[in-house]
């Protein structure tokens, strides 16, 4: 048996870290693994059948599996660490409603863009770096993004325009 406000705190995690649906279920198997959780995967086996049968989304296996770990209490907390962050975005937006129309509040998400096109921009320097040592895979890679910042091809254009220079280069 867990700590019932630890386990909260793994589920809130994973539900937010998540886009709904399975998604959480690495975060929450890691997290729950490093804690060395007895017949863990025969308790999320579980969960995922539970939580596949029932009617609803597929986001459901964290109360079947709360309830599995901690009884009616776990499945309590699955339950509110999965409706938890929708709520808190509900709540962002209606406390945005009210201050959107404020000169501050349009240069914070300046200052937020910004900052953003900074840490990509440095995300994207580091992926680089790391994993090019070729010439021409940097001057291709600073070609496509030249010409997806100039011409606006979609991503899913360009990628396939790349494959496609690619395949012809290395074959």
């Amino acid at each position: 048996m867990i700590n019932p406000l630890e386990l909260f705190l793994l589920f809130l995690k994973a539900s937010a870290l998540s886009f709904g649906g399975l998604g959480g279920l690495p975060i929450l198997h890691q997290d729950l693994a490093e804690r060395g959780i007895p017949e863990l995967d025969r308790l999320i086996g579980q969960a995922l059948a539970v939580g596949r049968i029932s009617p609803g989304p597929n986001g459901l296996y964290v109360v079947s599996l709360g309830y599995e770990m901690n009884g009616i209490l776990g499945g309590i907390i699955g339950g509110l660490a999965l409706a938890l962050p929708p709520f808190v975005v509900l709540l962002i937006v209606a406390l945005y409603a009210r201050v959107a129309h404020l000169k501050r509040t349009a240069n914070a998400l300046l200052a937020l863009s910004f900052a953003l096109t900074g840490l990509l921009g440095f995300t994207s320097w580091q992926i680089m770096t790391s994993s090019s040592h070729d010439v021409f895979e940097w001057v291709a890679g600073l070609a496509g993004f030249y010409v997806s910042a100039r011409f606006r091809f979609h991503p899913v254009t360009l990628i396939g325009i790349t494959a496609v220079i690619g395949v012809a280069v290395y074959r």
